[in-house]
């Protein structure tokens, strides 16, 4: 029984990393363009919200997937994929068409109804689509600007300035605004959290400031959890208020090498050491609660798995959940980059593995979807695999120690 759901939480394990790591075709003749948020504004996530599953029809679980067309760089690495025709029907009475992917899973893609019109008669359209993650989490910010980009040390993953270059949108966008598109989302749709999210404008304290503000009107006009990301603060009272209107908090490193994030994120790396965000995260463990603070490590630039395993046990050991990301595409600095886990698949297997054995063992393992924002989510993601595996390897290793100091030694000193 106990090899049984281990090989299967291994094989989905396995599957999800492949999904994530190199993405999707679609088949010949389908149209299929790369997912707005993969090369057009902001940091987060990449791809379109699938219901993703072992069978068609099986929507338990969900991710948010890259989609690439076949004339893109990285569409040689992707999985392919064709066309299943399902017994169940759509809305118009046709039998619904699913994909089946090559390495054996079957995905949908989520319905979202993200046509409306706002209180004040424009429309939200696209504005409000990419809004949408995975497993009900609605993601919006208040800067679309950050002062690493600025002063030319911005991330080279990141892309929020893409967002304001070629959509001309403001760098700021008001709580109205916010507040309206988010009222939009929840008359129409199943909401389950909102990420908070940002760039950083003048100070990480004034923004969060902006985003204990907003936070608090959504608490207050929706009763929606809210999850805040921000960058180090060491401002007890901004921490201790922020964790009174939201229920979790990101604080993301970036990387635990630190060569890595010396080269990748050059302003984060200059303003904050590693130990900057220890002191942070042991604050607002502090306030939030223990495996409620989140912080990432993002792969993809030949880092060393070996020092990003201890960068996460330290984490943990102080209550601090770590998630592995994935390499977004998409800024032109990085240019047709190919990202250094596609040819490392066995290798990120065991990274994902031991994660998910550490956070176990330290208790910050709680994945449910209770949890707020991205916490509750991990839909872009192969944190959540690892730590349902990780669990039944735990238990299964508790077992087989119980049983064999539980055996009676018939041996006899002295015998």
């Amino acid at each position: 029984m106990w090899l049984d759901n281990e090989e299967k939480a291994l094989s989905n394990l396995k599957k999800r990393i492949s999904l994530c790591s190199r993405g999707i075709t679609m088949p010949e003749k389908s149209n299929s363009t790369l997912h707005f948020q993969s090369n057009v504004g902001f940091a987060g996530p990449q791809g379109t919200s699938c219901y993703v599953g072992n069978a068609p029809g099986d929507h338990s679980n969900q991710i948010s997937l890259s989609i690439f067309p076949k004339d893109h760089y990285l569409a040689q690495y992707a999985l392919s994929t064709e066309w299943y025709e399902n017994n169940d029907q759509d809305e118009s009475g046709k039998k619904e068409k699913i994909l089946c992917v090559k390495n054996g899973t079957y995905l949908k893609r989520v319905p979202i109804n993200w046509k409306g019109t706002l209180s004040d008669g424009r429309k939200s359209n696209i504005l409000s689509k990419k809004r949408f993650h995975a497993y009900g989490t609605f993601c919006m910010g208040n800067y679309w600007y950050c002062r690493h980009i600025q002063q030319n040390e911005g991330c080279k993953y990141c892309t929020i300035n893409l967002s304001i270059e070629k959509l001309n949108l403001s760098k700021w966008m008001r709580d109205k605004d916010n507040l309206n598109y988010l009222k939009l989302a929840v008359s129409q749709n199943s909401i389950r959290s909102v990420t908070l999210t940002s760039g950083t404008f003048e100070s990480p304290e004034r923004t969060g400031r902006e985003l204990l503000s907003l936070a608090r009107q959504i608490r207050e006009e929706t009763g929606l959890s809210v999850h805040v990301q921000i960058e180090p603060v060491f401002d007890r009272s901004l921490l201790k208020e922020l964790s009174e209107v939201a229920d979790s908090i990101a604080i993301f490193l970036e990387f635990f090498d630190e060569n890595v994030r010396k080269k990748i994120c050059p302003g984060k790396a200059r303003v904050n050491s590693q130990e900057d965000y220890r002191k942070c995260w042991e604050m607002a463990v502090s306030y939030f609660g223990w495996g409620k603070v989140v912080t990432s490590n993002i792969i993809g630039f030949d880092e060393d798995y070996d020092v990003i395993l201890k960068g996460v046990e330290r984490a943990a050991k102080i209550g601090v959940v770590s998630t592995i990301q994935w390499l977004r595409v998409g800024n032109p600095i990085l240019g047709n980059m190919v990202p250094s886990y596609i040819g490392k698949q066995d290798e990120v297997l065991e990274l994902h593995q031991e994660m998910g054995k550490i956070l176990v063992e330290n208790s910050v393992d709680n994945i449910s979807f209770k949890n707020s924002g991205c916490l509750g989510c991990l839909g872009c993601q192969a944190t959540r695999e690892a730590v349902k595996w990780a669990r039944i390897a735990s238990v299964k290793i508790k077992s087989k120690l119980f049983r064999q100091l539980s055996r009676p030694n018939y041996a006899q000193p002295g015998l």
